[in-house]
């Protein structure tokens, strides 16, 4: 009787703890997750890519480049297997004989206290259940969440999707979220080129990256490394042969240079365009229009120009007794160099963390306005920097003045190249999108534009250069304007004016048109970003505040015909769901897309989704006056180079701004400089002599490795030659003439012009 008593005590206790672990599992499902991981993408990093996909900056905490599963090597899965889940491809999602073996494994290392390697029990989809569906809680209930989750993934993927997943989204240190980062931050390879060693370390890794770091406890981390390769050989991933020689490897880590991909302000200028930052949840793939060739020539090309310039003006302040203190204001373009020796008419110098020995030569190195000898200003033991140009070595020291480069495709308003700056470590502020100053005779060309499209003015037309007084208002004084050199010059054409930047003939011809009419243009071409235009005549010479990134964009009207582009820096933004965020189309097309099943076809016609502000005419007479400037004018030091330039200078009352802008067939080049407070930057000196310069060495460099260029200035159709007299604009075969270029309606006014002065003569 007793006994039937405790079975059905017995009984009713399994009914009930069956009752209560059946609630509880239902419980438990209740409160799962969907374990749907098909659509699962681990988050990445937001990564900028040059024009090219190169790599330039990632922003973000999570360090991750997605492999599909084909593209991982077979030694690396191999690895983590051997390492993590010896069973992965024969399990369901839980190893009975894994745990018990673990349990066993580890009970006997805690007692021989000579093996630090504790075996976990957890399969990979167990851990990548825990990683991406739950939380890290150390409870049963997780784990029977984990077990549950685990069992329907293995029901629903493939052994081959779980396994990608899992290596792309473990953690294995140093910011490395997945496989493929890992192996450029721990070795500085691409995954593919990694050894055997090189993937059993990184396969150590999941269990404790900081455990086994080799700084902070090399034997430990050697000992893990070997236990993974001991179990790839036990599971014949390698051979016997090969765990001997891979295990007697040291392991060498890359000393990850965390500064590889940093800041600058072209990557500023990417992330506020899109309004980005490091706390943003969302990653970003982002192809920017970067060429970073272009972009390194652009560099160099102000760092160095700016620093020789000042050498005119600036005594040598530029060396260091202590290395830290140098390392402030490197910059990648720029050697840092130890003097080692010196005499009068060398200084020998060694390069830091090299033994490379260059010399510094006198003539080469004269500084300040008193032209003081290296061997003067440099003593044994100083630190400073030099530039090597052209295969010679200059001193150089940290800028006072400032300034800045953009590089414009003037057809869709790509920028391929930006430096705001000689120093992003000292100064962040971007000189090309946020310093406004004022352009100077840089203005010219738009208002000869506008001259000619109201037919008031031909290329050839006469206007006398001569002294004008202008009232200014009320309490304001008379305004004598003068011409740069403080002379006049009698008449000159409307070309030659242009090409010499003359301004008592510019001021003329934009007040023959009117400051309403003239403003009402540059409003039309959006000439002034955020300042509406002025009624006040030194409007005329440039005195309106603006910044190179608009100048750059207006200028491209010369070069595409006379539309208005709107400068970009992004191609395409891809959200880490796959999503295009920013796809930038330049051109309509209609009638594009048709199918086999189209009853008929019609040709595709292609349009510029720009607006036209000017005739391509006029864009191009105003580009080739401005060749004339090269060849002849403000910009002559250039007309050796031989391919297609055109060039506008500008400088501002006192030399404050200096600025040039080069046309050539691909770009659209800016240069400008000046101190950010803004005082002269030297006596006469004009953007032909300081802007100039650094475009000169843009171009050079380009053409290095652009040497068998065939480009070409676009001619449009509707123009017509004709040999011109560069003095007095008559059109004649005689001496001293040019080649213009005129429309047909142009050539008719001109006509009329001369019957009427035949009929005024006979009269």
């Amino acid at each position: 009787m007793k006994l039937f008593k405790y079975l059905q005590y017995i009984f009713l206790l399994s009914v009930l703890g069956t009752s209560i672990m059946i609630i509880y599992l239902w419980n438990i499902q209740q409160d799962l997750p969907d374990h749907n991981i098909s659509q699962y993408f681990p988050n990445e990093i937001t990564k900028i890519y040059d024009e090219k996909y190169e790599l330039m900056y990632h922003v973000g905490n999570r360090d991750r480049f997605y492999l599909d599963f084909e593209d991982i090597p077979k030694n690396m899965i191999n690895a983590i297997i051997a390492a993590e889940d010896k069973t992965f491809f024969q399990h369901q999602g839980f190893d009975i004989k894994g745990i018990a073996n673990a349990f066993i494994i580890n009970i006997k290392n805690i007692y021989s206290k000579n093996n630090n390697n504790y075996i976990g029990a957890s399969t990979i989809t167990q851990q990548l259940v825990k990683n991406i569906l739950l939380s890290r809680d150390q409870t049963i209930t997780r784990k029977i969440k984990e077990l549950i989750l685990s069992l329907r993934i293995e029901k629903e993927y493939s052994k081959e999707f779980i396994i990608e997943l899992y290596l792309n989204e473990i953690y294995f240190g140093r910011r490395s979220y997945g496989v493929a980062s890992a192996s450029f931050n721990y070795f500085n390879k691409s995954i593919f080129d990694l050894d055997i060693h090189e993937y059993a370390y990184l396969a150590a890794l999941p269990k404790g990256p900081n455990n086994y770091d080799p700084k902070k406890n090399y034997n430990r981390a050697l000992e893990r490394r070997n236990y993974v390769l001991k179990q790839m050989e036990l599971n014949k991933f390698i051979t016997s042969d090969q765990f001997k020689s891979y295990s007697n490897l040291e392991i060498n880590l890359y000393e990850k240079n965390d500064k590889k991909y940093k800041s600058d302000y072209k990557t500023d200028f990417i992330l506020n365009s899109l309004n980005l930052n490091s706390s943003n949840k969302n990653a970003f793939y982002i192809q920017s229009t970067i060429d970073q060739n272009l972009q390194k020539i652009s560099e160099k090309s102000l760092i160095d120009n700016l620093a020789l310039f000042e050498r005119k003006y600036r005594n040598w302040n530029g060396s260091y007794k202590n290395l830290d203190e140098i390392l402030k204001y490197k910059n990648n373009h720029w050697h840092i160099v130890q003097v080692s020796s010196k005499n009068s008419n060398l200084i020998e110098v060694v390069i830091i963390n090299s033994d490379e020995k260059i010399n510094l030569y006198k003539e080469n190195n004269l500084y300040g306005p008193k032209k003081i000898p290296p061997n003067n200003y440099l003593n044994i033991g100083d630190y400073l920097f030099v530039t090597n140009i052209d295969d010679t070595f200059y001193a150089v020291q940290s800028h006072e003045i400032d300034g800045s480069v953009i590089i414009m495709d003037p057809f869709n308003g790509d920028i391929v190249s930006m430096v705001g700056g000689v120093n992003y470590d000292i100064s962040n502020f971007n000189r090309v999108s946020q310093a406004y100053r004022q352009p100077g005779s840089s203005i010219k060309p738009f208002i000869y534009a506008h001259a000619l499209e109201t037919k008031k003015f031909l290329p050839n037309t006469l206007i006398l250069d001569s002294n004008i007084l202008l009232d200014q208002g009320n309490n304001l004084p008379v305004w004598v304007p003068k011409n740069y050199s403080d002379k006049s010059y009698g008449e000159l054409t409307f070309r030659r004016a242009l090409e010499t930047s003359n301004n008592l003939v510019t001021l003329k011809i934009g007040l023959d048109l009117g400051l309403n009419s003239v403003n009402e243009f540059l409003d039309r071409i959006n000439f002034y970003s955020n300042t509406p235009s002025t009624d006040v005549y030194s409007t005329l010479l440039g005195a309106v505040e603006n910044n190179l990134l608009n100048l750059a964009k207006s200028y491209s009207i010369f070069l595409n015909g006379g539309y208005i582009v709107e400068p970009s820096i992004i191609k395409k933004v891809v959200s880490n769901e796959g999503e295009l965020i920013v796809n930038n189309d330049y051109f309509k097309c209609s009638y594009c897309s048709f199918s086999i099943n189209d009853r008929s076809y019609r040709i595709p016609l292609i349009e510029s989704q720009k607006e036209k502000v000017i005739s391509p005419q006029t864009s191009f007479q105003i580009l080739n006056i401005l060749e004339g400037a090269i060849e002849r004018g403000t910009g002559k030091s250039l007309n050796k180079i031989d391919y297609p330039i055109a060039g506008k200078t500008g400088t501002t009352n006192e030399s404050k701004d200096l600025w040039f802008f080069g046309l050539t067939p691909r770009y659209v080049i800016g240069v400008y400089v000046g101190y950010d407070t803004p005082k002269s930057i030297g006596y006469k000196e004009t953007g032909s002599s300081v802007a100039l310069p650094i475009f000169k060495t843009i171009i050079e460099n380009y053409l290095l490795y652009n040497k068998n260029t065939k480009d070409k200035f676009i001619l449009p159709s509707n123009l017509i030659v004709k040999k011109v007299n560069k003095d007095n604009g008559e059109i004649s075969d005689g001496q001293n003439t040019i080649i213009d270029y005129f429309t047909k309606e142009q050539l008719e006014i001109l006509d009329n012009i001369n019957k009427i002065e035949s009929i005024g003569g006979i009269n």
